[in-house]
């Protein structure tokens, strides 16, 4: 069935030089596209995805309270995406708006308030009990004198696919907190990749990723023929808006192809 959506996305790839890894899955039938799944990329902010679900996962063992308030000391300001930078300093924030910050805006400050808040290792075991082998937490964001050193946050588009499943719909965790992820992937405000070309009421609960060379989108699509989890990963971009038209590109063809007539 997902034949000719294979040849599409293949088409639109052609046009393009650098690498992908891309998965495209039906949750409702398991049928799937994948081109270099297990390839594995600079994660940019697409490491934020495997934070949220163990900073949630925290709170629903008990650990920590999406109520707790956390101050925003020059500590743990930092540049690149985010807004926290911008705002008075020692300013109070819950958990739960830095989760949604750190989400909807791809705040870097918000980040490493909740990476030192759950613990780089904890990410990391996480991840691994899941069965993400692909995928580590190395560096808080902008730290550029780590990643220099090797030390890298990778990911790989099978395992993105896999988390995002888990959040729809295959997670241990109680209903609640499937659900408040969703929820906060879907209020993205990042939306110069897979949405760009999709009709505006288009809801898609994702993430965006983006470094020099590197322009990553994944999440879950939702349309009436159920949902579907896509994880487009690509990296050694020419120039970085090449990824942007690559990702977006594939957005439209997949959009378009899901919207088909059943009898095609």
């Amino acid at each position: 069935m997902m034949e000719e959506l294979r040849k599409k996305i293949e088409h639109v790839l052609a046009r393009y030089t650098g690498r992908w890894g891309i998965v495209i899955q039906s949750h409702t039938t398991g049928e799937s596209v994948e081109i270099n799944p297990e390839m594995i990329f600079p994660s940019a902010s697409m490491i934020k995805v495997p934070i949220l679900y163990e900073v949630v996962r925290q709170t629903a063992s008990g650990l920590i309270s999406l109520d707790e308030s956390l101050v925003v000391t020059d500590h743990f300001r930092t540049g690149g995406a985010g807004i926290l930078k911008e705002l008075r300093p020692n300013i109070s924030m819950t958990v739960r708006e830095l989760l949604t910050l750190m989400i909807i805006l791809s705040d870097n400050t918000a980040t490493n308030m909740l990476i030192d808040l759950v613990g780089m290792d904890s990410v990391n075991k996480t991840m691994k009990d899941l069965g993400l082998g692909q995928t580590v937490l190395r560096r808080r964001m902008m730290d550029f004198e780590a990643a220099l050193a090797g030390k890298e946050n990778d990911t790989s588009a099978a395992d993105l696919a896999h988390l995002f499943s888990i959040i729809y719909g295959n997670s241990k965790l109680p209903t609640e907190y499937s659900e408040l992820m969703l929820d906060i992937l879907t209020r993205q405000q990042v939306q110069d990749k897979l949405p760009f070309y999709l009709p505006e009421e288009t809801v898609i609960a994702h993430k965006t990723g983006t470094l020099s060379g590197v322009e990553h989108d994944g999440g879950i699509l939702f349309l009436p023929g159920g949902p579907y989890i896509i994880c487009i990963l690509t990296a050694d971009l020419t120039v970085n808006f090449q990824g942007l038209q690559l990702v977006a590109s594939l957005g439209k063809e997949i959009y378009d192809y899901f919207h088909l007539p059943e009898d095609r």
